[in-house]
């Protein structure tokens, strides 16, 4: 779990810390930790400027996953879609795995270390959520589609995981027990979902995670980052994944059918400058919608993390019945998009 995951690094972390200043050329007290969740995140500087390095214990991703998620991440940069870019450790390597000696029968004693360049700008500000915004944001994931059709692993070793290899969705035991309608729902989808056909022009390597904490903005411009769940999926689940999320969004506070259509159109109409989609796919956007509610209520069952804030709380309200009653996450025709 993810709290014993940081208890874990909580007691590791100053002997992985020096090997990774030594890995990296940090100065000791350079490095500023910035946030956790499946991994721990910092930024440092280097020569002047400013970097951010990511530690990722192995019971989340393997050496070879994280390597993987690096390549693919550079080749989009190297396409000219605007991304971060991962930076060599002093010994010219993308990982820099860190094995230290266990302290515990449940210890991670193995850290992949990744550095990364830092995205120009900051998160999306509140004067900054506009149909411009929206276009640029659906460019850039037309853009990064484009480049992936052809993008093939330098090794099979490399080969990102697919969706539903997903450890969030491997999770089915932790919906509680008295839930079998949940349960059956959940079952159904994975069912369907695992029948579509997986055709190149709709189906590879994405991001998958595309919502407005994983990029920023800089004088219009948006650099896109955090690709660990990057995966083989549908084009058409990637896009899912902005609205899902803009739906939510505390700034704008607009769960409307109109504002829904109204977002997604203008992330259609950036898209389809880099890059198309059928109308097929697009008419399966409510069953990847329903299959992110599916995997962010097994993860917050799974943490124990319903009550643990006003987000996690605001999403489970009522979701059990939601997910029961098959009522869609967003009502709308998408069809009409394209």
């Amino acid at each position: 779990m993810l709290r014993e995951t940081e208890e874990t690094f909580d007691r590791n972390s100053r002997e992985v810390l020096a090997e990774v200043q030594k890995r990296y050329g940090i100065e000791p007290g350079d490095l500023k930790r910035l946030g956790s969740f499946a991994s721990f995140v910092f930024e440092y500087r280097y020569r002047g400027v400013d970097r951010v390095l990511r530690i990722t214990p192995g019971s989340h991703r393997s050496v070879d996953q994280i390597r993987g998620e690096l390549e693919w991440m550079n080749y989009l940069n190297d396409s000219g879609v605007s991304v971060i870019r991962g930076l060599p450790s002093n010994r010219g390597l993308l990982v820099e795995p860190i094995e230290i000696e266990p302290t515990g029968p449940a210890t991670d004693n193995l850290y992949s270390v990744v550095s990364f360049t830092r995205a120009p700008g900051a998160g999306p500000a509140r004067e900054v959520w506009n149909a411009n915004l929206f276009k640029v944001w659906g460019q850039t994931i037309g853009r990064m589609h484009a480049a992936t059709k052809d993008y093939r692993p330098s090794d099979p070793a490399l080969r990102r995981h697919t969706w539903y290899e997903d450890e969030d969705l491997c999770g089915r035991e932790h919906i509680p027990p008295d839930q079998n309608a949940v349960r059956q729902k959940y079952d159904s989808l994975m069912k369907y979902l695992r029948s579509l056909p997986t055709p190149p022009d709709a189906f590879g390597v994405v991001h998958e995670d595309m919502h407005h904490g994983n990029f920023f903005v800089d004088d219009g411009r948006i650099t896109v980052f955090d690709f660990d769940d990057c995966q083989y999926h549908w084009f058409a689940a990637d896009l899912s994944i902005p609205l899902f999320y803009v739906m939510r969004n505390k700034v704008l506070n607009d769960r409307s059918t109109e504002f829904a259509r109204h977002f997604f159109g203008c992330l259609m109409e950036g898209y389809n400058r880099e890059n198309s989609i059928s109308r097929k796919w697009l008419e399966q956007i409510p069953c990847f919608l329903k299959l992110r509610e599916m995997i962010l209520y097994i993860i917050i069952y799974a943490e124990g993390i319903q009550d643990s804030d006003e987000w996690c709380r605001d999403f489970m309200e009522n979701r059990r019945e939601r997910i029961e009653k098959d009522i869609p996450v967003v009502d709308i025709d998408f069809s009409q998009f394209a």
